[in-house]
């Protein structure tokens, strides 16, 4: 279950509708949406020479819905400052290990957002066996996690690049990244319905509008994704996602099972959000009319 499609028009009807009430109210919405739709920006970053365009290259080849890729300068050039690792998702590329500008570069980076791409995994260690040298940059990204601080994956970026394959790496490296872009959506449909809540409350000529679209199922969806965010211990022990109203229904089931489970009531709050979704999406499986 992720974000709710952020090209649909429901969005775009909600601003519309909202400015033709209140034009405040639709400039402020039309914002929100604006910011919660902008694509996600994936930035390859790293010392001169690791190979941060070839990475580049091989993500934007196996493409992740709704984000573009961008190359920082390089990290650690004599007389140059070091750029801004400012992307929504960074990836940072190594050879063979940490150094400390790497270590530097990456210090106030979070891993939910990050990752280290240990590169030319191919040339680490003295084995030119495939099976070998790929064990041995597994261990080696390993280490590296340990040093830097971020999750690591080894990749061969030059296979990658040319044509993907499993053995190139590029599926590993190309899901770590697609999950941290989906917890960037997340992030922003949480922010979008914070914002769409509050110009409900201030703004009552588009109240109705703006409560019909936050009881609705597009909203429910975005609030559910939100809802992940905060409960990433259940996730991972959650049914898996329902293709029939049966589905549907145990997994509304399970989430409401987990409930008193909860330490706190924004984890409480998480729960019913994510049940909530599931009971929709088992009407809209089985035929059933719903909001």
């Amino acid at each position: 279950m992720g974000t709710a499609d952020a090209g649909g028009g429901i969005l775009t009807d909600l601003a519309a509708e909202v400015a033709a009430l209140d034009e405040a109210a639709g400039d402020r919405v039309r914002a929100a949406v604006a910011a919660f739709r902008a694509p996600v920006r994936v930035q390859t970053a790293g010392r001169a020479g690791v190979g941060r365009s070839t990475v580049a290259a091989a993500l934007t080849a196996g493409g992740v819905d709704g984000a573009v890729v961008e190359e920082s300068d390089a990290v650690d050039v004599p007389g140059a400052p070091d750029p801004v690792l400012d992307g929504d998702v960074v990836v940072y590329v190594l050879v063979e290990a940490v150094r400390d500008a790497d270590r530097d570069a990456v210090r106030n980076l979070d891993p939910a957002q990050a990752l280290f791409v240990l590169n030319k995994a191919d040339t680490v260690g003295a084995s030119r066996v495939s099976a070998d040298a790929w064990a041995t940059a597994t261990a080696r990204a390993a280490e590296c996690s340990d040093e830097g601080g971020l999750p690591a994956l080894p990749l061969i970026g030059t296979l990658a690049a040319a044509g993907p394959s499993s053995e190139s790496g590029i599926g590993a490296v190309s899901a770590a990244v697609a999950d941290r872009v989906a917890r960037v959506r997340a992030h922003r449909g949480e922010i979008l319905l914070n914002t769409l809540r509050s110009q409900a409350a201030r703004s009552l000529a588009s109240r109705d509008v703006l409560e019909r679209y936050l009881a609705g199922d597009h909203a429910v969806a975005l609030g559910a994704a939100a809802a992940r965010l905060h409960l990433a211990d259940c996730i991972a022990d959650e049914p898996e996602p329902p293709r029939t109203a049966a589905d549907a229904g145990r997994c509304a089931d399970w989430w409401r099972a987990q409930l008193a489970r909860q330490p706190t009531a924004r984890r409480r709050r998480a729960v019913v959000d994510i049940r909530r979704h599931y009971v929709r999406v088992g009407r809209q499986l089985s035929g059933s009319p719903g909001t």
